[in-house]
This record gives C-alpha cells, structure tokens and sequence, in this order.
C-alpha cells in the first residue's frame, strides 16, 4: 500500500508540474486552442469524450464545468452513455474507478451501490441507502425500482464520498444525479431498436423505444412523449423445467412539458410510468448447476409498477439570482416470488410484496456574488410510507413463516453553501446541513407460530406486534479549499461529513431481538485530488486520494443465543477505509481517444462491537473480518476511433477492458459466499451513413470473455448442503439502430 501511495503522490506532483508548463503553451496559442476545441464539436464520439461536461450537482445558478469541480466525480453526456451502450445505471457497473453499481440481486430493479466500499448489503425496504439516487433532482428513498431500463438520458453525474451538505441525507458513500432529456423547442424524433442475445441457445433481448418532441406555443411551451418497451426471453437455461429462466417484459412512458410563463421563469414537470413482469431473480444452486444454467424448479415471477412526479419550477431573482423548487413523487409496488435454494426439489421458497409511497420538496436559492461568491442555501422536506411482507416458505421442515410491518418518515432539512474566491487563483468554500429523520414503525417479527400468526401474505395484511418511534438529528459540515496554477488545472484539498439515517428492520424474523432502532452511521472524509487539461487540451487527467472514517456502521450481525442463531441490524463498530483512483482521457491523434482509469480502496474494521461472525463472541476474529462489496482494485483501459469513409460515411471503433477485484458479500464473510472478480471487454463498432442523415448502426459485444459475476452469494449448506447465488449474464453480442431527426 505504501508504494502504491508513493505512486500516487508522485503522480499528483507530476499534474502540477506538467500543468504549468502546459499552461504557457496553452496561452502562446490561445486563439489556435479555441479555434481547436470549437472544430472539434460533433465530429465523432472520440471526438465527444474531450468535451467539457457540465455538472449540476453543485446547485448553483448556472451548470459548472467538472474540471472546476473540487470532487472526485465522474460524468456522462448524451454521445459518451451512447458509446457505452447506456441501458440502466448497472450499465455502468464496471467504467468508472472505485464505483460499483450492480443489484442486490434478490429482487428485480434493487440497487446494490458501492463507492469507494461503502455500500448498502440488504434488500431490506426500511434499510437506507448509503450511495443516494436522484432522478431530475428527486431523490430516491429506496433502492427499489432503481436499476430499471433508461433512454433519452441528458446526463449521468457520479459523485465519490459523502455529500451531506447539497444532497444531505444518506449519502455516505455518494451520490448519483440522472438528468433526462427535456424538451427543448425543437421538433425532434428520436428512436432505437437493438436485439441481443448470447447465441449459444440463451434467450434474446429487444428493446425498441422513442421519443417525439416539438413546441406547442412556440417559445413558450414545449411539449415532449419519451416511450420503451423491452423483452427479455431469459439468458439462463434450466435443465430441469427445459425452459429459459429470467423473461421479462418491460415499459415505460414518460411525458414532460417545459413551459417559460415570462422571461424571467420557467416550469418543467416530467411524468413517468413503468412496470415490469416476468420471472422472479435467476437463482442456481451449485450442487445441481453452474455457469449459465439453472435447475430451479420454481422460477418465482415478478411484478413492478410505478409512477414519478417532478415538477420544477425556477425563477430569476436580480442579475444572478435564481430561486428554485423541485417537487417530486414516486410510488411502486413490486412483487416478487422465487426459488432460493435453486433446487430441483422444492426445498426454501422466498416470497415479498412491497409497497413505497414518497413525497419530496426542496427550495433553495442561488446566487454569485460580488463576482467572487457563489451562494446556495435551501430547505428539504421528505415524507414516504412503506408496506413490507415477507413470506418464508420452508419446505423442507414444512413451516412458514410471515412476517414485515409498516414504516411511517418524515425528514427535514436546511443548507447552505459558498465557494468563494479570495484570490485570482485560489477559492475556498464551506457549507453545512442540519437534518432531522422522525420514524414510527410497527413490525411483526418471524418464527411465529400459527396460532399466533400476525401477519397473513394471502391476505397482505398484518397487525402490530411492535411498535416504536425514534427521531435522528445530524449535522454535516464541508470545506474545500481550491488553487489553480493554471487556468487548465487545478489542486483540492477537502474535508466533507455524511450520515446514514439509523432506522428499523422491517424484516426481522428472529425475536426475541428486536427491531431496532439502531443510530445513524457517520461517515468523515478527506479527500486530496488534481485536475488538469494538459498539452493544449490533448489530455485530460484527474487523480485523487481520500481516506473517510466510518463511526457506527451499520451491519448485519448474527447473533447465538439461548433461543438459537437471530440476524439483528445494528451498529456494529467503526471502519477506516482509504486509497485512490484517477482517469485519463488521451487525444492520440485526431478521431482517436484513448482512455483509462485506476482505482484502489484499502478498508478494514477499527472497532467492532458485534458479534459479526456468529460464534456467539466479540473477538479478533471479527475484528479481522473484510469489509462487504469492497473491491481492492478497479481498473480499465480503451480505445474510441472515427474514420471517414467515401461514400459510406461516419465509422467508429471502440473497445473497452475493465477489471474489478474479488471481495467479501455477507458481513460474516461466509464461507463460499466471497464475490468473484470480474473481467468485462466490451468492442463496439457503428456506422452513420452518408445517405441517411440520423441514422446510426451500431453492432457490439459485451462481456466477450465470457465471465461471470454474482449479484449474491449464499451459504445453504442446513437445506441442500450447497452455495446458492444469483448469477450475471455472460458473453452478449448486439445489434442496435438509432435514428434522430
């Protein structure tokens, strides 16, 4: 670790260095570079990838440019998720350093976010979510229903580290902003068609999906319809049922309206319709099947709907002022059913239904200042409603167990930002977020017996058999402080505080232990990066080196007693977590890009003071335990080329390797249940011809080495004697049409 370190700091006074001298060349040639830069827009996708991005996800008055951002992120636009066959967030799992965006694995659409090893390790509804999603500034109260089919995304904006003070509650690990597309005025038709499949007996994949825009009143109101329908015919063969297990059918519609009353304000409301149905999660038991087969005789189903609202609202106020209200809505219910032990015979059948209500509203103002101040400050409310049952059915000692409850939040919110800048090239900037959570709940735990059962899944009814209620405060303060030697780089050094909402189990099937609740997990970071734009812009390289102390983390922990083993969630002990990641973009020759990315997290436990292991003692032993989700090395390298062909048209070429380490996937760090590592080659080739102007063709391969990953891993050795998991697709080859016009 300590050389790897050395590396790095190394490296970090190199990009200073560099950046300097680059800097004199950059201004000797001033006029060359803009006239370069600007003739560089919409050449091609390699092209595309030396763009600067704007960000929103500091919330000031107007976008900013990422390279300006004193934050380890990483940020997409509308040509790089196309080049990278942008489907969902999952899509994304493997490109960026130090982040992993798969899902939990035991239901459909769950996300399982780690960044920088904080993650979240339970599909548990009531479980907060330790890396935040926000859909057009709504932020999801769940993981549920997030990693679900996406199209005519504007942007993509992935934030490392804790963000308490903008994005507030949390947001341990960080965040993820997704941006669609809103109607501009323009009329516009846009659309695809791929089909994939594994081809070697696997199912297929077509997705078709379009979006019609156009202004009603010109200037003033525009109005826009984005649709996607997808079938999935499943990728895994079951050998007992011969059939094809994962199918599901997948929609989505999504109209929105942008609306400018005066010059001086504007409205946007998206609204957002989607279900999903099929079969439940893939599941395969290794003493009956491996690689991309299943022996399951019960492939569960699934079935999701939701709705979203968001309604925005932004109003000039002065020179440089804007007043800004985001109100947002989302519901779902989703119900899944599915064979866990992936047996032949039946033997441990799982079955959920679940149901999420939320209602969200932040108003803030921004504003610059004197020209050296950029302010934010704002108030956050947000209320959800959750329903949870759970359905044990265990066959093999013929028992069944029903257990969940309800959750009733509230949570309020006040901030405040400002960077400032003191000096021509230095900026300091400081901020801080009070928040409160208030939570009542009534659960009902499992093993109960039938004559006393209090929860019925036939029914989906259940009555209290504990009740409770807690409020959590928190307070979470940032600083940054920013130089920069050159106009094209930069140096950061920053300290930031984030907090996960502590809470209740809503699945708590092992009495007489309860509930909850357990306290808020706190996350304190420090964080050292550099930016830069070097060599006239041919390269743009970003690193950065963080350590970030977790005080009470939140785990589950598997306790023996008396009455025998209970799963409790608690706080478990504190975590120190560090390493580095960096990226580089390098402009080889004009039409030619060559990317890559580094990223390594080291993390271990401090403190524990759960018995984490389950050997009915708090020991070494737990002390010793690796940290879940936490991958030590994230790594990828790649290549983006444009050709111009006579008389055919726009050719481009990419391929791109990306590798992420093995790593522990139960708190207990059982045995056989260890994530594997992943290798993913992805090659891409589209054409845009000449005579059809809009048009691009697009045939790709993804996951070419074959390998596979799992969403989870278990140890089921009391039931079959085996490991249950839930497996990733392997090799898939595509063929996609696009057209806008």
């Amino acid at each position: 670790m300590k050389s790897h370190m050395k590396k790095f700091c190394f490296l970090l006074v190199g990009t200073c260095v560099m950046s300097l001298v680059a800097e004199e060349s950059a201004l000797a040639q001033a006029t060359n570079a803009e006239q370069s830069t600007s003739g560089q827009q919409n050449e091609g996708a390699a092209a595309s990838l030396m763009d600067d991005i704007v960000v929103t996800a500091t919330k000031k008055t107007k976008a900013e440019d990422l390279q300006k951002v004193p934050i380890s992120a990483s940020a997409f636009g509308q040509d790089q998720l196309a080049a990278l066959q942008f489907k969902s967030l999952e899509s994304l799992t493997y490109a960026l350093p130090n982040v992993q965006m798969d899902s939990v694995g035991t239901q459909k659409g769950i996300a399982n976010f780690t960044i920088r090893g904080v993650a979240v390790n339970s599909s548990v509804v009531s479980i907060e979510p330790a890396v935040g999603t926000f859909i057009d500034g709504v932020y999801l109260g769940t993981n549920y229903a997030v990693n679900l089919d996406m199209f005519d995304v504007e942007t993509v904006e992935v934030l490392r580290g804790p963000q308490g003070v903008l994005f507030g509650r949390n947001v341990t690990g960080g965040a993820v902003s997704v941006r669609t597309r809103r109607p501009d005025g323009h009329t516009r038709m846009t659309g695809k068609l791929s089909v994939e499949s594994g081809l070697r007996g696997n199912g297929s994949l077509v997705t078709g999906a379009a979006s019609v825009e156009g202004a009603i009143i010109p200037d003033k109101f525009f109005a826009k319809i984005t649709a996607l329908g997808s079938t999935d015919s499943g990728y895994f063969h079951n050998k007992v049922l011969n059939r094809n297990d994962g199918k599901t059918n997948t929609y989505f519609v999504r109209p929105s309206f942008v609306a400018h009353p005066t010059d001086s304000v504007d409205l946007t409301l998206v609204l957002e319709h989607g279900e999903t149905h099929g079969d439940g999660p893939v599941s395969q038991n290794s003493a009956y099947a491996d690689g991309f087969e299943t022996a399951a005789n019960f492939p569960g189903k699934t079935s999701l709907r939701y709705n979203s609202l968001m309604f925005e609202t932004n109003a000039a106020v002065g020179d440089t002022g804007k007043i800004t209200n985001i109100l947002g809505y989302r519901g779902f219910k989703l119900d899944t059913a599915y064979g866990f032990d992936g047996s032949p015979t039946p033997a441990y059948h799982i079955l959920y239904h679940t149901k999420q209500d939320q209602f969200s509203n932040e108003l803030r103002y921004s504003d610059r200042f004197f020209d050296t101040v950029d302010f934010v400050t704002g108030l956050y409310y947000f209320t959800q409603d959750i329903f949870y049952i759970n359905r044990d059915d265990l066959i093999y000692v013929n028992k069944i167990r029903d257990y969940g409850g309800t959750q009733k939040q509230e949570s309020y919110g006040v901030f405040a930002n400002a960077d400032v800048d003191i000096l021509e090239k230095l900026r300091l900037g400081f901020g801080a977020r009070y928040s409160i959570d208030k939570k009542r709940v009534d659960v009902v735990t499992g093993r109960a017996t039938p004559a006393n059962q209090l929860c019925n899944f036939n029914t989906l009814s259940c009555q209290s058999a504990f009740r409770d209620h807690k409020t959590f405060n928190s307070f979470t303060p940032r600083a940054a402080i920013s130089y920069f030697p050159a106009s094209n780089s930069q140096l950061y050094f920053s300290y930031s505080k984030g907090f996960r909402a502590g809470g209740y189990n809503l699945r708590h099937s092992t009495p007489p232990a309860l509930p909850g609740p357990f306290g808020d997990e706190q996350a304190d970071a420090l964080e050292l990066g550099a930016k830069a734009s070097l060599f006239n812009r041919r390269l743009k390289l970003n690193v950065a080196a963080f350590s970030t102390r977790i005080k009470d983390v939140q785990r589950q922990a598997l306790e023996v007693t008396g009455t025998g083993t209970q799963l409790r969630l608690l706080n478990a002990g504190n975590v120190r977590i560090k390493g580095f990641e960096g990226d580089l973009r390098l402009k080889v020759a004009d039409g030619t890009v060559l990317t890559g990315s580094l990223g390594y997290t080291d993390g271990k436990y401090t403190k524990v003071v759960a018995d984490l292991t389950g050997d009915g003692i708090v020991d070494a032993k737990d002390l010793a335990l690796r940290l879940p989700r936490l991958a030590k090395w994230t790594y990828g390298v790649g290549i983006i080329s444009d050709f111009q062909l006579a008389d055919i048209g726009n050719l481009t070429f990419q391929a791109q390797f990306d590798h992420r380490s093995s790593s522990a996937f139960t708190d207990s760090n059982g045995a056989g249940t260890d994530l594997p590592a992943f290798d993913n080659l992805f090659v891409n080739l589209s054409v845009s011809p000449t005579s059809m102007a809009g048009l691009k063709l697009s045939l790709y391969g993804k996951n070419l080495l074959d390998d596979q990953n799992t969403g989870l891993t278990a140890n089921i050795s009391a039931i079959t004697g085996s490991i249950a998991k839930v497996p990733t697709a392997g090799r898939v080859f595509g063929a996609e049409a696009s057209f806008s016009f």
